[in-house]
This record gives C-alpha cells, sequence and structure tokens, in this order.
C-alpha cells in the first residue's frame, strides 16, 4: 500500500514528491501503522521494488487485501496523478468507515464521488459483489479497471474474460456497455466497447486503445468516436464457428443440449436460423446464445400454430434450466433488471421476423413452423439472409 497513518496519526502519501533521505529520516523517528486495522506497518525503501507500506508477517488486515506488485502499485500511483493533473479532487487510499472499504482512489468530479479500483490480480466474485454493492449503496459509483496484464485477447475481436471481468461490465451513455484495462507499463488504457456474450468466458468486442497522456476522465467514459459497423460479420462467423464445432470434451450444457437436440432428431449443429443472435440484454447468461434460445424455440413448438402463450410460461421453462444448472446466468451489479430482460428481449427479435405475434392483451401465439437447415451450408446462407432482414434488438 502507498498510504500509511504515523503513531502520531499523521497520513503518510508516498506519491507526494518524498525522498529517500526523508523517508528514512520518518522511519527512523516514527511508527507507522495501518489506516484500517491500527497495527504496525513496516516502510519499505528497497531498490528492486517501488516504495510501499507492508504489514508485519501474516497479519489479519480487517479488509481481504491482496499482495500488490510493482505493476499494481506503479498504476495506482499513475491514475492517482492523472485524476490530480485534470483538477479533479483524488484521494489515494482512503479508508471508509461507514462501508468498511478501501478504494485504490476516491475521486469527486462533476457532483459524485466515484471508488476506482485497480484490480490487477484474481478475487472471488464474492469479494467482487460485496465490494461493488458496497459502493453503491452509498451512492459511490465503483469503477474497475483491470490491469492490462489481465486483457486476453484471442483474436482482433474476440477476448476471453474471467467472473469479475463480466460482473465489472457496465452500461455506457452512447453504447451498450464498457470495460476497462489499463496498463502501467505503457500508460494505456484498453477499453472493451459494446461487448456480447457468447459462452461462459468469450466476448466479442470492439476495442479502443488510448495513451493516458492523450485522454481525461470524462472522454474515458462519455462519447466514443470508434464504432465498428461489420459487427453482423463478425456475428455471422461466430454462427459458423458453432455449427462447425465439435468439442470431444463438451461440457455439461453442450452434452445436455446435443441429446436434447438429438432425441427430437435435430442436428446440434443445424440448430434453427432463428436462434443464436445478440438481442439486448443477453449479457445475462452464461450460456451461448444458440443454445439458449434453441431452447426456447423448441419449447414454442409445443403450443400449435395460433396457441396462446405468455411471457410467463417462457419464462418459467427458462427458470427450470436456470435451477438445474443447464442455463447458466452471470451477476452483473452494475446492471437492473433480471435474466427475465434477456427473455423478453429474445421474444421481441422473434416478433420483428415474424415467427410469432403479440395480440392487445400481450398474448403471443406462433404463426410459423421452424424450419431446420439441412445443411450446415444451407444454415450459414440462411443466417445471411436472416441477418440482413430482420432487426437484431
Amino acid at each position: 500500500m502507498l498510504v500509511a497513518h504515523t503513531n502520531d496519526k499523521k497520513r503518510i502519501n508516498l506519491v507526494k514528491g518524498w525522498n529517500k533521505e526523508q523517508l528514512e529520516k520518518l522511519r527512523k523517528n516514527f511508527r507507522f501503522v495501518c489506516p484500517v486495522c491500527k497495527k504496525s506497518v513496516r516502510l519499505k525503501l528497497g531498490s528492486k521494488r517501488r516504495w510501499h507500506f507492508a504489514h508485519y508477517g501474516e497479519v489479519s488486515c480487517n479488509l481481504e487485501l491482496e499482495a500488490e506488485s510493482d505493476y499494481h502499485l506503479l498504476g495506482k500511483e499513475q491514475l492517482y496523478h492523472w485524476f490530480i493533473s485534470q483538477n479533479i479532487h483524488a484521494l489515494l487510499e482512503p479508508y471508509l468507515t461507514s462501508i468498511n472499504q478501501r478504494p485504490d482512489i476516491l475521486i469527486h468530479y462533476q457532483k459524485r464521488y466515484y471508488a476506482i479500483e485497480y484490480q490487477c490480480s484474481p478475487i472471488p466474485l464474492s469479494l467482487f459483489e460485496k465490494r461493488t454493492r458496497s459502493y453503491l449503496e452509498k451512492d459511490i459509483l465503483p469503477i474497475w479497471i483491470y490491469g492490462g496484464n489481465r486483457l486476453t485477447r484471442k483474436s482482433s475481436i474476440l477476448f476471453s474474460l474471467s467472473p469479475i471481468e463480466w460482473a465489472a461490465l457496465q452500461p455506457h451513455v452512447q453504447l451498450d456497455n464498457f470495460l476497462l484495462y489499463y496498463c502501467s507499463t505503457t500508460q494505456q488504457f484498453f477499453s472493451l466497447l459494446n461487448v456480447s456474450s457468447l459462452s461462459s468466458q468469450s466476448a466479442l468486442s470492439q476495442i479502443k486503445i488510448t495513451r493516458l497522456q492523450d485522454c481525461s476522465f470524462a472522454s474515458l467514459l462519455g462519447n466514443v468516436d470508434v464504432y465498428d459497423d461489420n459487427w453482423k460479420l463478425y456475428w455471422i462467423t461466430i454462427k459458423k464457428k458453432w455449427r462447425y464445432s465439435v468439442t470431444p470434451y463438451p461440457s455439461r450444457t453442450q452434452k445436455y443440449f446435443n441429446d436434447y437436440c438429438l432425441q427430437r432428431k435435430i442436428s446440434p449443429w443445424l440448430y434453427p436460423i432463428e436462434a443464436g443472435w445478440p438481442t439486448k440484454h443477453h449479457q445475462w447468461f452464461e450460456t451461448s446464445p444458440h443454445i439458449w434460445q434453441t431452447f426456447i424455440l423448441i419449447y414454442l413448438l409445443n403450443f400449435p400454430l395460433e396457441y396462446k402463450f405468455t411471457f410467463q410460461d417462457v419464462y418459467r421453462y427458462l427458470k427450470e434450466l436456470v435451477k438445474t444448472n443447464i442455463c447458466r446466468i452471470r451477476s452483473l451489479p452494475y446492471y437492473e433488471g433480471h435474466f427475465s430482460y434477456a427473455i423478453m428481449s429474445y421474444l421481441q427479435l422473434l416478433l420483428h421476423s415474424g415467427f410469432i405475434k403479440r395480440n392487445k392483451t400481450k398474448e403471443f401465439f406462433r404463426v410459423k413452423e421452424i424450419k431446420y437447415p439441412q445443411s450446415i451450408e444451407e444454415a450459414i446462407k440462411r443466417d445471411e439472409e436472416f441477418v440482413k432482414n430482420v432487426k437484431i434488438n
């Protein structure tokens, strides 16, 4: 950590321009304590690592603290100075007694408090949720900025995200959502924009790279000038991958899906054209869109043409699949709502495609049968036609 108190309660911030001689004198004349647990800490002024405070031995602090690498300490210091350079009031490592939390940086910007959490090491999802909800309950907006060392890029548009990275997904004023990374080595921000869920870990996203010196906090969170309208081509590529993919050791969900389709004499790779699209709110599902959306379509075949069904009917069916972990959902602390929002958005897509209709009493009814593709080549061609003619919400 970069902040500690002396035994006479003076706050010592190591990024405030101290030289080694001054700090050695402080170390000689004062005892340092952790602002959180009030236990003694030592000031480490080595030549290999950045100067920092550390607890003695295996001391259990009141906050669950992760070991901070040089990469982390350097990034925290750079971000702190970046805020100060914009005349944004910033406090480094303040302890918020009301919620027993200590953000890396607390800022006050445009009449609102933001807790900046620079996270370079993995933490349990439960701890992430606890911290995030504690801030939000106090009307402090947490901004999780992950270390650039955590960014896992599989291709120009494909990324692998851990559960805590998915959970940090935030709504954006202009786009669907965003996720932030910062590399203290290159001093660059990496912003993932319009993140779409492909599976529990895989995501399709645009990426924007910005040097620290070339952006402000306002520009980082505000309007963006990067928009790639080729998402339809990218999504067709994803659907091709799902159709051609044969996994030797399928997950429990994939095995269930394969058996579910085969029992109905359907090829798992020739799933309906109407399934597998990035509808609004679909990030609530960890399960791939082509799987949970196919479950809905096949469920709707239980109803004869023109037979009335409700949103609640579909929701109850998916809820059972969620209860048994066949379909898995995510924790999204920044979002109000529920995975039911994703179900309704998908029903809206089926309305746009003409597969179902809705009456004045908000009941749905099916007006078409599913026309399963007979080959992968046919499926790909029809996927391409579908995305051209149907509004994806």
